[in-house]
């Protein structure tokens, strides 16, 4: 059984799509790492890590923020390609930010 060719305009939104949250998500990653190592420092000493809930409430309110705008009228009449596009280009920079100055505040 053949499958339908995919649309030739929808390729390269997924390809793009597909890069832009590569780099968000490796962005991410020494943040991730940083975060595990410190909290793990902190609980073999005995204490409880207070950052964890402060950074729980700033990936639920940055999740909560992407999904608003994934469903907002605005983006609604884009594709779905193009739409996680539009939305890993806005999530990029935070991530990087944010990331970069954990880094370098340590």
């Amino acid at each position: 059984m053949r499958t339908a060719p995919a649309p030739k305009g929808r390729t390269r939104y997924v390809v793009l799509a597909a890069a832009i949250w590569t780099m968000t998500v490796l962005s991410l990653v020494p943040l991730a790492i940083m975060m595990l190592i410190v909290s793990l420092w902190a609980v073999s000493v005995g204490e409880f890590p207070p950052f964890l809930l402060g950074a729980a409430l700033v990936a639920v309110v940055a999740g909560g923020a992407l999904t608003l705008l994934y469903y907002a009228p605005c983006m609604r009449r884009l594709s779905l390609p193009a739409r996680l596009a539009v939305l890993g280009a806005l999530a990029f920079p935070v991530s990087s930010a944010l990331s970069l100055w954990a880094t370098l505040s340590v």
